[in-house]
């Protein structure tokens, strides 16, 4: 794909790792003034599921990260920049994003892993890195070189570049895995290292979505994001968060708020343009924590939640916030929080009661058609058990309160869902009271 004023990618047909023992692609998006500047260089942003970047996923989704550039790069809201996109290798994808690491419990995944990080790790420094800097004319050091990825690929890209401030400089931690919960006791079994110094990485983003369920949870991650602000990263400045609302764990969410980490790291935010507060807007005394997010939007389509903000209650015998969004709910009744950041004010209503319940029982029943093949595992996001007398796939669960996620139905081979006129089914369910979540499938697409 190229034009002739444009960018440009190229294929890199077979990459050959000595560290993993695999070949696989490389996809390189080079900037529309390559050509015509032969002595300008470029900072460099790797990222891992390179697959799935500039073209479609089995899902149909693409991160079209080539197209959030070009619109930026023509914007002149960012520098132009090289793109590597490094695709996974498929059953292998886990294994090589695993890091063996003091409080990595790998062993406690829902998947068999056989750590690889440290042998990615090598050949993402040691092999695809300088490939790149001998065949284009990159700026190498790492205040201008930056990695990104999602889910594992957020998990890899946090060990990575926590352990190898000397090579990235900046880092992309999108919609990261950084527990296992298991859907059956809720158990939650963490996968990431606990760095003790701060490195002298000068940019990181991390964010996630809100309907991303129990495989990336709002606490864990900013859990994480909290412990690198202990360690000396300046909230809202070298660290940025953002939890964006209504987003799912999927290519076009990632695509959609992508332009946010590129600005970040390579552009300039330009000027805040409006506030607004999000968050449970009835909390109890006793039942789950609460934390609001006041996000910040900017002229450049930037955005960000503020991870440190000043809050007034408008009574405050009923709650207080503190600078991190949390609530202290202190006695049932009705008053408002405000939110002040970079010189913008939001408000909400807050009303407080004695208490609120942690979880819901959920129950889901699936109704097939007649025609599909028996003994077959089905899920609706959890795993589902056939009730032979009821005719019925079917499963309990308990779900902390307020869980929210997008899924369809789908069977293990890979069939999915589709309405009568074979388009595919999108479902979606936010945890807000015990339920019985009854589905008729109409047809699958194939």
């Amino acid at each position: 794909m190229s034009t002739k004023y444009g960018s440009s990618i190229l294929r890199v047909e077979t990459f050959h790792s000595e560290y993993l023992n695999n070949d696989r692609e490389l996809f390189i998006y080079v900037p529309p003034s390559y050509q015509q500047d032969p002595n300008k260089r470029y900072p460099v942003l790797y990222m891992h599921d390179g697959q799935n970047i500039f073209h479609p996923a089995f899902n149909g989704y693409s991160w079209n990260v080539h197209a959030a550039a070009d619109k930026l790069i023509a914007e002149q809201r960012m520098e132009e920049i090289i793109i590597v996109g490094i695709p996974n290798m498929g059953m292998e994808r886990a294994d090589e994003f695993t890091h063996d690491l003091e409080g990595v419990r790998y062993q406690d995944d829902k998947f068999a892993v056989q750590p690889r990080g440290h042998q990615y790790e090598c050949f993402l420094i040691e092999e695809v890195k300088p490939y790149v800097d001998a065949l284009f004319r990159t700026r190498p050091e790492p205040e201008h070189t930056a990695l990104m990825g999602s889910s594992r690929g957020g998990q890899v890209t946090y060990h990575i570049g926590l352990r190898r401030p000397d090579v990235f400089g900046m880092l992309g931690i999108i919609s990261p895995y950084l527990y296992c919960v298991y859907p059956e006791t809720l158990e939650e079994v963490p996968l990431y290292h606990t760095f003790t110094a701060k490195q002298s990485i000068k940019k990181i983003w991390i964010d996630l979505g809100s309907r991303e369920g129990l495989l990336v949870m709002e606490k864990h991650v900013r859990e994480a994001a909290e412990k690198l602000l202990s360690i000396g990263y300046k909230a809202d400045d070298e660290l940025v968060y953002l939890y964006e609302p209504g987003a799912a764990h999927v290519e076009k969410d990632w695509a959609a708020r992508v332009s946010a980490p590129l600005l970040h790291f390579f552009g300039k935010r330009g000027k805040a343009c409006s506030l607004t507060l999000h968050g449970d807007q009835v909390v109890g005394i006793e039942g789950p924590p609460c934390r609001l997010n006041p996000i910040i939007e900017f002229d450049s389509g930037f955005k960000m939640s503020a991870l440190r903000a000043a809050y007034r209650v408008e009574d405050e015998q009923i709650a207080q916030v503190r600078d991190d969004g949390t609530v202290i709910p202190l006695r049932p009744g009705v008053t408002e929080v405000t939110v002040q950041f970079e010189g913008w004010e939001a408000s909400m209503p807050l009303r407080v009661v004695e208490e609120l319940s942690t979880h819901v029982d959920l129950e889901i029943i699936v109704h097939v058609p007649p025609a599909t093949p028996q003994g077959l595992k089905l899920y609706a996001w959890f795993p589902l058990t056939y009730d032979p007398n009821k005719d019925v796939y079917a499963t309990r669960l308990r779900i902390p309160l307020h869980t929210d996620w997008l899924f369809q139905v789908s069977r293990a081979d890979g069939i999915v869902e589709v309405d009568g006129a074979g388009a595919r089914v999108e479902r979606s369910y936010k945890a807000e009271q015990d339920e019985t979540l009854e589905i008729h499938v109409e047809g699958w697409n194939g």
